[in-house]
């Protein structure tokens, strides 16, 4: 990035010196660290040599960690006057001088204990020799109690400048501070769970601040199911072609025009009509109940699920959506394979796009499903969760946002995936009443294979035994991380860390694999800010516009992923494939493309290289 300023990190000890208890911090996995302190009286001081001095702040605490930066600060140039700044209000970046003397300068930079409370967040100092103008803004968001942060790209002419994580989520107030003066401009924002925009043609001033309008940020529509009950993200339901399955959503009074799934993988349209027929008996005021059929000819994969509601008498009609809802599966996995996390502290933007990463080794390995266990944000969640290609389930724990369950549902619920296998997912902690998780378990008592996604692992054990539980996934608690419990065994796998993942393999009805390289309890290595230790690479990109391309599967890491799975556009034809092999190919609905299932084995370190071309 070409960034005009030279940041400064406040924990450069050669460069700031502290004076008072500053304490060197990184905010719940955030993208930078920081300096933090409570103490009246603190101070940092700075000696820099430039003509424009900028200050950033850490992020405030949101509410399911704590308190925002209460404090003040008391900031004096060359040991002039004071001026005032309450983090409270400010966005993170502040402008503290422009156009200084050239030379050497002094910046002292004091906390003082407000009326509000204390705490103050220093991320860096970004110090110009030449002048420099910003971008300033409010930036606001379709649930926007939800909305923290965002990562703001700023280009000219094609060329990078800055790419910051922007907003304080108390005012919604934005400042990039230190740009170059120019024009040509181009900002664009980004939140997982939220459609991205793009500002064009900005023109930048030295020596003052550009306000922009106020930005909106609509909801991805990929992340809510609007008036569906069920199924929906979360809560998804599991069939083979030719099967029922029931749907509720509220669509009081119209005529039910249609059902179909639709399937949408880059250029291509999967889609599907399905004949249904209406419960009236379960119907109740707003909401109606159908059972639809999934036609022979379903193939494979994630479905939205599409209901077409008219009101004749209002010449209105309505499509209610719910997102990646149904999933078609050629069998029901005897041995299934389950990608797992906890507590990962999704609160914000950086900490999604960690969780983003995660998404694509699961849909890369060939996970069956995903287990997210004592989640946080459930916007951010949903975002990063919309590329995944199978089912999944999510619990919220000690630090959830409130109202989780607009996005997925009750805080307890099961996933049935056919009938050997059923996954209860239960955000409450288990000294709360059990008996709906017993009572649901015991409805499925002929599955094979049972699952427990909880928030945490310390179920009564009377409960797992009476039910046969396989395991019991978790994201936090005390005690060792992999365990057996009771008499049946129940294994429990926890989260280890909030920066790993585990790939759990089932075998006979039992859980065969949890950790990596056989460790006792480890799971799999992968710092937030690291390179995915398995990824895939396509050239050309796979798109629809290629008719022969080369999928790169790199693996990091010293363990072995069979039967890895690779979802590839191609245009119309049939196709040939060395180095793996064609699970399964898809026409779209217009003919022009084919959507080919790819597996093929990831030894350990290495690259395994498969190539499509045409037979």
């Amino acid at each position: 990035m070409a960034d005009a300023v030279t940041w400064i990190a406040a924990e450069d000890e050669t460069r700031v010196t502290r004076e008072g208890a500053w304490s060197e911090t990184a905010f719940r996995y955030a993208e930078r660290s920081h300096l933090a302190t409570t103490e009246d009286g603190a101070t940092l001081t700075l000696a820099f040599s430039g003509t424009d001095l900028i200050v950033r702040l850490g992020q405030h605490a949101v509410p399911a960690y704590g308190a925002p930066n209460f404090g003040a600060l008391a900031v004096s140039i060359d040991d002039g006057p004071k001026r005032i700044i309450q983090p409270i209000t400010e966005p993170r970046e502040i402008v503290l001088a422009r156009g200084l003397q050239p030379g050497e300068h002094t910046v002292r930079l004091e906390h003082r204990i407000s009326q509000a409370g204390s705490v103050a967040r220093i991320e860096a100092f970004g110090v110009s020799d030449t002048p420099t103008g910003e971008l300033a803004f409010m930036l606001t968001g379709e649930r926007n109690a939800y909305l923290v942060d965002a990562r703001a790209i700023v280009t000219r002419d094609g060329t990078p400048v800055a790419e910051r994580l922007v907003r304080n989520w108390l005012t919604g107030g934005c400042r990039l501070a230190g740009l170059p003066p120019g024009e040509g401009y181009r900002l664009e924002l980004r939140a997982i769970g939220w459609q991205p925009v793009t500002i064009e043609g900005i023109s930048v001033e030295a020596g003052r601040e550009t306000l922009l309008p106020p930005i909106h940020l609509a909801a991805d529509p990929a992340t809510q199911a609007r008036g569906f009950l069920s199924p929906r993200i979360g809560r998804q339901t599991v069939h083979r072609a030719g099967e029922s399955f029931r749907a509720r959503f509220q669509a009081r009074g119209a005529e039910i025009a249609g059902v179909r799934i639709v399937r949408i993988v880059g250029p291509a349209t999967i889609s599907r009509e399905l004949s249904f027929v209406e419960d009236e008996a379960a119907a109740f005021y707003y909401d109606r109940e159908i059972v639809a059929t999934l036609p022979a000819d379903a193939p494979p994969g994630l479905y939205d699920l599409i209901v077409t509601a008219r009101w004749p008498e209002q010449g209105a009609e309505h499509e209610f959506r719910s997102p990646r809802a149904v999933m078609v599966v050629d069998q029901f996995p005897a041995d299934p394979v389950f990608t797992s996390w906890g507590h990962l502290d999704t609160q914000g933007q950086y900490q999604a796009e960690y969780l983003r990463d995660l998404v694509a080794i699961s849909n890369l390995c060939g996970a069956d499903m995903v287990l997210m266990a004592c989640a946080c944000n459930p916007a951010y969640i949903a975002g990063a969760l919309a590329d995944l290609e199978v089912p999944f389930a999510v619990n919220f724990g000690n630090h959830q946002f409130a109202g989780f369950e607009q996005w997925f549902g009750p805080q307890e619920g099961v996933i049935d995936y056919g009938p050997n296998l059923c996954v209860l997912n239960r955000s409450l902690p288990w000294h709360e009443d059990t008996a709906g998780a017993d009572a649901m378990l015991a409805a499925r008592a002929d599955a094979r294979i049972k699952v427990i996604n909880a928030f945490e692992h310390n179920a009564p054990v009377e409960l797992l035994d009476r039910h046969g539980v396989a395991l019991v996934h978790d994201g936090h608690g005390p005690g060792l991380r992999v365990f057996e419990m009771g008499a049946t065994p129940t294994l429990r796998v926890g989260k280890s860390n909030s920066e790993s993942f585990r790939v759990t393999r089932f075998r006979d009805g039992r859980v065969a694999s949890c950790t990596y390289l056989g460790d006792e309890s480890g799971p799999i290595p992968f710092p937030r800010g690291s390179t995915p230790p398995l990824r895939l690479s396509v050239d050309p990109p796979a798109d629809g516009t290629h008719a022969e391309v080369r999928a790169t599967i790199a693996n990091d890491l010293a363990e072995a992923f069979p039967n890895c799975r690779l979802t590839l556009v191609m245009p119309a034809g049939d196709y040939a494939c060395d180095g793996g092999r064609i699970e399964r190919a898809i026409v779209s609905d217009d003919g022009d493309f084919v959507v080919l299932t790819v597996r093929a084995d990831a030894a350990p370190q290495t690259e395994t290289v498969v190539a499509i071309h045409p037979r």
